[in-house]
């Protein structure tokens, strides 16, 4: 199980470890797909390598695998508002916190502004997506197709493109990245708006010519920083509501299960 983080890191990774040899309890922090922070409840099922952050108290691990099966049926049914406190087990240690942004490019400011706004409260265009209130968007009176798209688009949008293109901030000259950005930007923030992602498409239009005026990288790596901030947000809330348990009716039988897709405690 995974939540998005409200930290955007870029620091070194030192050691990496696969998910599918993962014991029961251990925590992984995941840059380059949203800025995630994962807690291992049972078997890994992804052949993929992450950062490792640490492990749960082996006296916590027992309880796990119940807050797993919470998480699943919660994602796929219930849809309530689950949020992840980690603290360390020593008391003195430093609680993590992470220190409120401060940012000095006004554009910033308003990127900061608008993922602190929707941390705790669904964003408008997300939800009017979800509800089929775009009606420009969808086809003979549905709008799930769009939906998904706007999902899916989104998730490719700021977890696989922009964080690398944060990555590649450091080493492009200023012009080169303004040209990648353009590039790389303008199909996603687009479509992204015909789907009902207005703001992200305006915040999209703002990011474009601040980075293409900006003085310095330290500046451009600011932008993209508060920028992807309010992109991870959007993704989560887009993770939250989507409706997948539809999964269930596209599937292949698998040990034995009379219904595929629903939470199997033999596979955790």
């Amino acid at each position: 199980m995974y939540a998005w983080t409200p930290i955007v890191s870029s620091a070194p990774v030192h050691h990496r470890e696969m998910i599918t040899d993962c014991p029961v309890g251990r925590l992984r922090y995941s840059q380059s797909t949203g800025n995630k922070m994962s807690i291992q409840y049972g078997v890994g099922l992804e052949p993929l390598a992450q950062p490792v952050l640490g492990q749960v108290l082996q006296e916590y691990c027992h309880l796990l695998p119940d807050v797993g099966k919470a998480v699943w049926n919660n994602l796929f049914w219930q849809k309530d508002l689950l949020f992840v406190e980690v603290s360390a087990h020593d008391k003195q240690a430093y609680s993590g916190v992470p220190k409120a942004a401060e940012a000095t490019s006004e554009v910033a400011k308003i990127f900061l502004a608008e993922a602190e706004r929707i941390s705790l409260t669904e964003p408008e265009d997300l939800r009017d997506i979800r509800l089929g209130r775009v009606e420009s968007t969808g086809t003979y009176g549905q709008y799930f197709t769009a939906w998904d798209f706007a999902n899916g688009m989104l998730r490719d949008y700021i977890m696989y493109t922009m964080y690398p293109l944060l990555t590649l901030s450091k080493t492009l000259s200023l012009e080169d990245f303004s040209k990648t950005l353009n590039e790389f930007d303008v199909p996603y923030s687009s479509y992204l708006g015909v789907s009902g992602l207005y703001k992200l498409e305006e915040f999209a239009g703002l990011l474009r010519p601040a980075i293409a005026a900006a003085k310095n990288k330290e500046e451009v790596q600011e932008l993209l920083r508060a920028f992807l901030k309010y992109g991870n947000r959007l993704c989560a809330w887009s993770y939250q509501y989507f409706p997948w348990y539809l999964g269930m009716f596209y599937n292949r039988q698998l040990g034995g299960q009379e219904f595929p897709g629903r939470w199997n405690p033999e596979k955790v």
